[in-house]
């Protein structure tokens, strides 16, 4: 039987709302020095046909590679291993050099970790410590969410809520029969014919629910800004990637318009790539059962990861630095290991204050053929 809206809604409430309430870590992130990278769900395997990550792993550690240089803070924001099909043992066996790379930002104390449904072994102190001091430092602890206060030099901003945001649903209720089901059914059909796929990657519907049910939580909190992953779906300041892409055909053909006829072939080929992946984006977005319009909400309240586990290889993760937040791609358009900008804004903005220097919300640029 299938869950109403208002229903569906109210539990991802209840769960975000305990998070919020529990005990989640608290820390100060300074605008003026603070440099923040956040990456989630990568569904570390065991590097066989049930692995997702297998073939992001160049992009993912190429990015953590240019962050570390970079003096940036590594956040981890849950679903890093795929426990429910494979054992903590295998997943830290196999991809021993990723965790290497990222247990170096941890001997630097810019590594943050929280755990989700997939990996929500790493709640349990003895798990950690068992399996993951020995690569990340006894130090290490794995946390629920994360509460952020933002502070710039001449006020605060407001907060960050930081949490994987599988809080509220079954999977987080029942996760035992989940993994179950995972473990023995799922994972072996997905070895046996090299299927790798995640879940809710591939249920357009439910992603779209879920989000909406976390925008309409964070949306209660004029100060609060919710960052969460588990969908597998890049959200930018509460818009999806069509309302992105259609801002984006809107200043193409206004540059066409200013510049008269006849218009530059470059600009008219640009409008029309981005009006093909605008249709292309909209089947995707609105073939939902029930018919309900894609995530498009006025305040920029919510934003997502996406996820290190797409089935092309690439990789997305939200940066807040330099005043800023954007949404970025690994690789580049070329496949070089570089990031991509997908969207920006004004961190000041974003938390409605006063910018200090003019830095209005960009829509993403050039998002190629990669389903998001």
């Amino acid at each position: 039987m299938s869950m109403s809206r208002n229903n569906y809604d109210a539990q991802i409430a209840a769960g975000l709302q305990k998070a919020y309430d529990g005990k989640p870590l608290r820390v100060d992130f300074h605008v003026e020095s603070d440099k923040w990278v956040i990456f989630s769900d990568q569904h570390r395997g065991q590097r066989d046909g049930a692995d997702d990550f297998a073939r992001c792993e160049r992009a993912y550690n190429a990015a953590l590679g240019y962050y570390y240089e970079m003096g940036y803070t590594l956040v981890v924001l849950g679903d890093a291993e795929e426990l429910w099909e494979c054992s903590p043992k295998a997943v830290t066996r196999a991809y021993a050099n990723t965790l290497a790379l990222e247990a170096q930002f941890q001997a630097r104390g810019r590594y943050i970790r929280c755990y989700g449904n997939h990996d929500s072994d790493w709640q349990r102190e003895f798990a950690v410590k068992r399996y993951l001091h020995g690569i990340y430092g006894p130090q290490l602890e794995v946390h629920e969410a994360i509460r952020v206060s933002v502070r710039a030099a001449d006020m605060q901003l407001g907060e960050l809520f930081l949490v994987h945001g599988h809080q509220g649903t079954l999977d987080y209720q029942y996760k035992w029969l989940s993994r179950f089901a995972v473990r023995y059914g799922w994972s072996i059909i997905q070895r046996i014919f090299n299927i790798r796929s995640t879940t809710p990657a591939q249920d357009f519907a439910l992603r779209h629910k879920h989000n909406v049910a976390m925008y309409h939580w964070v949306e209660r909190f004029p100060d609060t800004i919710l960052i969460a992953g588990h969908t597998h779906r890049p959200v930018f300041a509460s818009h999806n990637k069509t309302a992105l892409l259609m801002a984006e055909l809107a200043q193409v053909r206004a540059e066409i318009a200013r510049r008269g006829e006849p218009a530059p072939h470059e600009l008219i080929e640009r409008a029309a790539r981005l009006r093909a992946q605008i249709e292309a984006s909209a089947v995707q977005e609105t073939a939902y059962p029930s018919g309900e319009a894609p995530v498009d909400q006025a305040r920029p309240c919510y934003f997502n990861t996406g996820c290190c586990s797409f089935s092309d290889g690439d990789v997305t993760a939200l940066e807040i630095a330099h005043g800023a937040i954007r949404l970025l791609r690994w690789p580049d358009n070329n496949d070089d290991p570089s990031p991509f900008p997908l969207a920006s804004a004004d961190l000041r903005s974003v938390f409605g204050k006063p910018s200090a220097a003019p830095h209005a919300p960009q829509p993403a640029r050039h998002m190629t053929s990669h389903e998001r």
